[in-house]
C-alpha cells in the first residue's frame, strides 16, 4: 500500500511487533511509518479507567519505548518513527484526568523530539465521552463533565503550549473518538407486543359470608387503609400472605381462595405505594414498594442482539415512547425482549433529571393500535457486539439522511431470516423443507389430514422459515 502512494501506520504496542515490522519491512524494501503507542501513567474515569495507567493492557512503558528507540538506531531506522499514541479508556467522565494524560503525553513527544524523533502525529486514542443521563457530571459512569469544544480546546492547547514552550513544531493531532462520533447516528424502535399487570381486587365486588377467614381480614386491612397506620398494615397484609402460601402447600386452602388474597395484597401495595409518594418521611421499606408494581411491557427484540452492553455492563440508554406524545403517560413499566433468558429485561431507566429509576412512564397499549419505543444513543458497538442468542438475528435497517430539505430514506437492509440464522447451526433450510414434505405426503396417504391441509402446512412452514427472525 505504501509503494502505491498510500499513507499507512504500523502501530506498535509491543518489543515484539517493532521486531517483525523492520523485519517485513527489510524483506519488501520499504520504509515503514511507525507508530509506538505508549502506557501513561495517566488513567481515565468511568467503567473503562483500568483501561489506563501503568497496569493497562496495551503500550510500551518509559523503559521499553527507550529499548525500541535503541532497535531503530541499531536498524537506522530512527526516521520512520512519525507517530505516537495512547489510551486511557473510553467513555471518560471527568476532564481533568484527559487533561493529566495530554500534559504527559505532550512530554513524551517533547522528549522524543529532543531526542531526534522528528515525531510529526500525536494520536491520543478515544475517551470523549456521551452525556447519556444529561446531568453534566463527572459522578455518573453515564455522564461526562465537559464538553466537545472543552475537549478540543484542552487537546490542542497541551500540545501547543508544550511545542511552543521547547520551541519545537506543533505535531498533527488525531483522535479516536468512536463513541462520541457514533452514539447519536443510530436509533433502536421495537413494538411493544402485550403487557401482563399484577393483579387487582375489583372495588364494586363485596365480600360473602362463606368467603375464607383470611380474605375477610386481608380485605378488613384493604379497606380500611390510613397513614399512621400504614407499615403496621403492610405487615399484617404480608403475614397474611404467607399464611395463605403455606396454607394452599399443604392443601388446606383452594385455588379460588389463594387468588382473592392475592389481588387483596397487591391492592393494598399499590394504595401504599401512592400514599407514600405524598409522605415527606415515609419509611424506606414502603417507598420500595413502588419498584415492586410496574408493569410487564413485552417487546419484539432481543437484548442480547440489539443492546448487550444493557446486560453486560448495566449500560444506561435514554429510553422513550416515540408517539402519543402529547399524551401523559399513566402507567410504569420494565421492558421484556422476546428471549427465554430471564436476563433479558431492562429495569433501569433515565428521569428527565437524570436521576436512575427502575421503571419507565409508559402508556396504556390501545387495543389494535401499535406502540413504538425507542432506545437513543445506540451507536456502532451495540449491533457489532450483539450475538445469537436463542437465535433472533440482525434486526432490519433504514438508512436516513437528514438535510435542512428534510429527510431521505437512502436505503433499506431487511433483518435476518430464520433460515439465515440456522445456517449458522448447521441447518440446511432446504434439507429441512425436503424434510417436512416428505412428512406432509407420507400422512396425506394415510388420510391423517387432508391434501388442502398438507398444502396449507406446508405453505406456513416455508414462510416461518424464510421469514424474518422476530414476530411480524
Amino acid at each position: 500500500a505504501q509503494k502505491m502512494g498510500k499513507q499507512v501506520f504500523l502501530v506498535i504496542e509491543k518489543l515484539n511487533e517493532l521486531q517483525l515490522t523492520l523485519k517485513l519491512a527489510k524483506k519488501l524494501n520499504v520504509k515503514p511509518n511507525i507508530g509506538i503507542r505508549i502506557k501513561l501513567t495517566s488513567s481515565g474515569s468511568g467503567k473503562w479507567e483500568e483501561s489506563g495507567g501503568d497496569g493497562s493492557k496495551f503500550g510500551l512503558n518509559s523503559s521499553e519505548l527507550l529499548d525500541a528507540l535503541e532497535i531503530l538506531k541499531s536498524h537506522n531506522m530512527e526516521e520512520c518513527l512519525r507517530l505516537i499514541h495512547f489510551h486511557i479508556g473510553s467513555q471518560i467522565t471527568n476532564i481533568r484526568r484527559i487533561k493529566s494524560a495530554l500534559r504527559e503525553s505532550a512530554q513524551f513527544y517533547v522528549q522524543l523530539y529532543k531526542l531526534g524523533y522528528k515525531i510529526e502525529f500525536t494520536d491520543i486514542g478515544g475517551g470523549l465521552g456521551v452525556d447519556y443521563d444529561g446531568t453534566r457530571s463527572s459522578y455518573s459512569e453515564n455522564s461526562i463533565n465537559y464538553s466537545i469544544q472543552e475537549y478540543v480546546n484542552d487537546s490542542v492547547f497541551a500540545f501547543v503550549d508544550a511545542a511552543n514552550k521547547n520551541d519545537i513544531p506543533h505535531p498533527n493531532i488525531i483522535t479516536e473518538s468512536g463513541r462520541a462520533l457514533t452514539a447519536h447516528h443510530s436509533i433502536l424502535v421495537f413494538e411493544v407486543l402485550e403487557t401482563t399487570v399484577l393483579p387487582k381486587w375489583d372495588e364494586d365486588v363485596d365480600l360473602h359470608e362463606d368467603d375464607h377467614e383470611l380474605v375477610k381480614e386481608m380485605y378488613n386491612i384493604w379497606d380500611s387503609l390510613a397513614q399512621p397506620r400504614m407499615l403496621e398494615a403492610w405487615h399484617d397484609a404480608q403475614q397474611i400472605r404467607e399464611e395463605s402460601l403455606d396454607m394452599f402447600s399443604l392443601g388446606l386452602l383452594d385455588l379460588k381462595t389463594r387468588a382473592q388474597v392475592e389481588k387483596l395484597y397487591f391492592s393494598i401495595m399499590r394504595e401504599i405505594s401512592i400514599v407514600t409518594k405524598t409522605m415527606k418521611h415515609a419509611p424506606e421499606e414502603l417507598r420500595r414498594l413502588g419498584t415492586l408494581l410496574p408493569d410487564k411491557y413485552f417487546c419484539n427484540f432481543s437484548l442480547f442482539q440489539s443492546l448487550p452492553d444493557t446486560w453486560a455492563i448495566d449500560q444506561v440508554f435514554p429510553i422513550m415512547p416515540i408517539h402519543r406524545l402529547d399524551e401523559r403517560p399513566t402507567r410504569t413499566a420494565t421492558l421484556q425482549d422476546m428471549t427465554c433468558d430471564s436476563d433479558g429485561k431492562i429495569t433501569n431507566f433515565i428521569t428527565q433529571g437524570g436521576q436512575q429509576t427502575p421503571y419507565l412512564p409508559v402508556h396504556t397499549l390501545k387495543k389494535g393500535e401499535p406502540y413504538y419505543l425507542g432506545v437513543f444513543l445506540v451507536g456502532a458497538y451495540q449491533e457489532i457486539l450483539g450475538d445469537l442468542h436463542n437465535l433472533f438475528g440482525d434486526t432490519n435497517v433504514v438508512h436516513i439522511s437528514v438535510s435542512k430539505k428534510g429527510h431521505k430514506i437512502e436505503q433499506v437492509i431487511d433483518g435476518e431470516t430464520i433460515a439465515e440464522v440456522l445456517e449458522y447451526a448447521q441447518y440446511n433450510s432446504k434439507k429441512l423443507v425436503r424434510t417436512v414434505e416428505t412428512w406432509v405426503m407420507s400422512s396425506v396417504k394415510q388420510g391423517v389430514i387432508s391434501t388442502a391441509e398438507g398444502k396449507e402446512f406446508l405453505e406456513n412452514y416455508r414462510s416461518g422459515l424464510y421469514g424474518y427472525t422476530y414476530l411480524e
